[in-house]
């Protein structure tokens, strides 16, 4: 290729990135970005379920719920992962990053190798309690550790560390503690990985079987602060936090640590934004509850208190007592699954709009979750909490067209900036599978 062709292409391209850069989907303009806006009206506020199935689907949602405290030894997820410890394989192959986008300095890495004592486990066998947001970690440590910052998708904000987030009164396995005492490996049916100590306290079994018994209520909006009877600040709680009724009314249980680590239940005003749990399952609660999450920054593994994929669809599902694994794959298995990998991805749209169950059904790709809301115009709009689109340029090099927030889209969102020059990724070419969360009605 003649230089100055091949300078007028990289110059070409570099355009099409920069305008990329700062350029929304075309889905975000045409297609309207509230989820209600999808809600058919004759049935939005129709049961989903039945009274009965709640009920069933209730008291699986508490089995899961509380199952830490039930396990015997070895019952527990961490002990039948292999991959409890995996990030100290992934330390000592060296292709870990710090926060200053080098590779790890082997001294830090000795240091955290250290820090997990990883010949000990399991070093405790302790029922408790989160008493505060618990960021979930693959090692004991807060600082982040990331990919490879040159290769697309990877490097900042991908904190590979990050395996979620716990909320305020999650039950919890303490199985595991560094040698200092200050990080605890905690586990459940959700998440495991390492907290800060100060985030748990302890229960006994007194406490244990009344928390089981207890009616909860769930938190419908972020952000709630919450107040004791003296007006004191006590903490802050989100969408999808379960907390116990307390006797009094109006007012909730919000567990806290006492001067020995034991937990201890304070009463705190209830907010607004607070109802029983659970809320009877329609189309109009669960777009009630999307439209509030609209626009939300994207959050890998629920950093900065924002969401991924996963999180923003099991958030959604857990004030109707519906449990949802925490990862996109674990998700795609938990319903009446149809399989699309044998059609073409026009056939896999269709697939969709012809088996789809609107605000029930999840689309899955590799590492991806999308909540179908129904049809558009002829196309299949879909709620999810993107962090880009791939791109491959002429040279075959692939990037990323960063979006970073929930949004509605159809499944080929970067459609009108395809081209010669850079090619945008299409969903449908990488979508897998349907998960209806609800069994569809016999014909």
């Amino acid at each position: 290729m003649p230089p100055l062709l091949a300078l007028l292409l990289v110059l070409l391209l570099a355009g099409c990135q920069a305008r990329l850069a700062g350029l929304e989907p075309r889905d975000v303009r045409e297609l309207p970005q509230r989820p209600s806006a999808y809600l058919p009206a004759a049935t939005a506020d129709q049961p989903l379920l039945t009274p009965d199935q709640q009920q069933e689907r209730l008291a699986q949602f508490r089995a899961r719920y509380f199952a830490a405290w039930q396990w015997q030894a070895g019952e527990q997820p961490g002990l039948q992962d292999e991959g409890l410890f995996w990030a100290l394989d992934w330390l000592q192959r060296g292709t870990a990053y710090g926060e200053n986008l080098r590779p790890l300095a082997a001294e830090r890495c000795a240091q955290l190798v250290a820090r997990t004592a990883v010949a000990d486990y399991p070093s405790l066998w302790r029922p408790a309690i989160s008493v505060a947001r618990c960021e979930v970690r693959a090692l004991p440590t807060a600082r982040p550790l990331l990919g490879d910052p040159a290769q697309a998708g990877s490097g900042f904000p991908f904190d590979l560390l990050q395996h979620g987030v716990l909320p305020p009164a999650t039950p919890l396995r303490v199985t595991h503690q560094s040698p200092d005492g200050s990080w605890l490996l905690v586990e459940t049916a959700l998440l495991q990985g390492w907290v800060p100590a100060q985030q748990v306290a302890w229960v006994d079994e007194e406490l244990m079987a009344w928390l089981v018994a207890a009616p909860l209520a769930v938190i419908l909006r972020d952000e709630q602060s919450l107040h004791d009877g003296q007006g004191r600040y006590r903490g802050q709680v989100g969408l999808a936090t379960l907390l116990p009724l307390a006797p009094e009314p109006e007012m909730l249980l919000l567990p806290l640590a006492d001067a020995l680590g034991w937990a201890r239940l304070v009463p705190v005003r209830r907010p607004a934004a607070a109802q029983d749990f659970p809320l009877p399952l329609t189309a109009a609660r669960l777009a009630a509850l999307a439209d509030s999450l609209m626009g939300q920054p994207y959050g890998w593994g629920e950093l900065y208190g924002n969401r991924d994929c996963s999180a923003l669809v099991r958030d959604l599902f857990v004030p109707f007592g519906l449990w949802l694994p925490r990862n996109s794959a674990a998700q795609a298995r938990a319903g009446q699954v149809v399989e699309l990998k044998h059609l073409d991805p026009a056939q896999r749209e269709q697939a969709l709009l012809q088996h789809g169950q609107p605000f029930v059904t999840l689309v899955h790709l590799p590492g991806h979750i999308l909540l179908y809301l129904g049809a558009h115009q002829g196309r299949a709009a879909l709620l999810h909490n993107l962090w880009g689109l791939r791109t491959r340029d002429l040279w075959g090099r692939e990037g990323r067209w960063r979006v970073g927030r929930s949004l509605i889209s159809s499944l080929q969102p970067g459609l009108e900036q395809d081209g010669l020059l850079l090619r945008i990724g299409d969903l449908r070419q990488r979508v897998e599978r349907l998960t209806l969360l609800l069994v569809p009605p016999s014909p």
